[in-house]
C-alpha cells in the first residue's frame, strides 16, 4: 500500500488548521472535536509521513521546517477536497439538507430572524444553520454556504464570489446620554461630520468593539454611538440625519451558484432585505421591544 493510500483527509485537515492556529485546543475548537482526538490525528499523520511536523511546547504548537515544506501540497489537497464537496452540493437537485449561513450577529438579532424563521417553516426539509461571523473566508474554507456581508458603499465583494447587492444600510448617531461617546477603537474616525463640532471634544467611555455592545451601552446611558438605523430606531433617540453606511451583499462561492437549495435561500433573503429597505434607511422605525 502506497503512502497516498494510507493518508487520511481528516488527519491532513487537522495539520492544516494546526498550521493556522496556535494550539491543539484551537484546532479542536475549530473542528468541534476533542483535544485528545486532534492530538491523535496529528500524531497519526506524523507517523504515516515519518516526520515530526511540530514542536509541542507549553506556549503552543510550533511548525518545524518539515511542516513548512509540505504545507503547500496539503493546501492543494484541501482545495481539491473543498471543490469536490461544493460540486456534490451543487449537483443535489433536492430542496433538502443543510444551509449554512454566515452573517453579522446584529442582522440576525435585530432584523432578519423573523424572515429566517418563515423560511424554515416554508422549507422544513432545509436545515438552517446560522454562523454569526464577519469573515468571507468562511466561504473559502467551506464553513458556510451563503454569506450576508457588509461592504463600504460602492465596493463589491471579491471577483471570485457570486452575489447580489440587496440593499444599503444607513446609520446615525444615537444615545440617551449626549455628554460622552461610547468608546471603541475606531470611534475618532467614525465621529464623522461631528468632528469639527462640539461633540468632537466629548470624552470616550470604555471600549465596546462590537456594534451590538455599543447598542447595549447606549441603552444603558453610557454615551452616544454611530448605530445602524434598523437596530436603534424605536429604542434610542436619533441625534442626526441618517447617512449611507454599508451595502448589503448576499454571496456564495461560484461552485455553488447553481445549487437549488442555496438559490432558494438566496432569493428569500434578498427579498427580505429589499422588504426591509425603509427600516434600513431609517425611514420607518424598528418595532420597539422596550418596556
Amino acid at each position: 500500500m502506497s503512502l497516498l493510500d494510507k493518508l487520511n483527509w481528516n488527519d491532513v485537515r487537522v495539520f492544516l488548521i494546526a498550521m493556522r492556529a496556535t494550539s491543539l485546543r484551537d484546532v479542536a475548537e475549530q473542528l468541534n472535536i476533542s483535544h485528545a482526538t486532534a492530538g491523535r490525528r496529528l500524531t497519526a499523520l506524523e507517523a504515516q509521513l515519518g516526520l515530526t511536523l511540530f514542536d509541542r511546547r507549553a506556549n503552543g504548537l510550533h511548525p518545524r521546517a518539515e511542516a513548512l515544506k509540505i504545507a503547500q501540497a496539503a493546501q492543494d489537497v484541501e482545495r481539491a477536497m473543498l471543490a469536490l464537496g461544493r460540486a456534490a452540493q451543487a449537483a443535489d437537485p433536492e430542496l433538502r439538507g443543510t444551509v449554512r449561513v454566515t452573517m453579522p450577529l446584529a442582522f440576525a438579532n435585530h432584523l432578519l430572524m423573523p424572515d429566517l424563521a418563515r423560511f424554515s417553516r416554508r422549507w422544513p426539509e432545509l436545515d438552517l444553520h446560522l454562523l454569526p461571523s464577519s469573515a468571507l473566508s468562511a466561504l473559502e474554507r467551506a464553513e458556510a454556504d451563503v454569506a450576508v456581508r457588509l461592504k463600504p458603499v460602492g465596493v463589491q465583494p471579491a471577483e471570485h464570489l457570486v452575489g447580489r447587492k440587496a440593499a444599503t444600510a444607513y446609520r446615525a448617531i444615537y444615545g440617551l446620554n449626549q455628554e460622552a461617546w461610547v468608546g471603541w477603537a475606531q470611534a475618532p474616525r467614525n465621529v464623522g461630520e461631528t468632528e469639527e463640532g462640539p461633540r468632537a471634544k466629548l470624552p470616550r467611555v470604555g471600549n465596546f468593539p462590537d456594534v451590538t455592545l455599543q447598542f447595549a451601552a447606549c441603552k444603558a446611558g453610557l454615551g452616544m454611538a454611530w448605530l445602524p438605523c434598523f437596530m436603534a430606531d424605536g429604542h434610542l433617540p436619533r441625534l442626526c440625519e441618517p447617512v449611507p453606511a454599508m451595502d448589503i451583499w448576499v454571496v456564495v462561492h461560484p461552485d455553488l451558484r447553481r445549487s437549488v437549495r442555496l438559490r432558494a435561500f438566496r432569493d428569500a433573503i434578498v427579498a427580505s432585505l429589499k422588504d426591509h429597505n425603509d427600516r434600513l434607511k431609517g425611514v420607518s422605525p424598528s418595532p420597539s421591544t422596550d418596556s
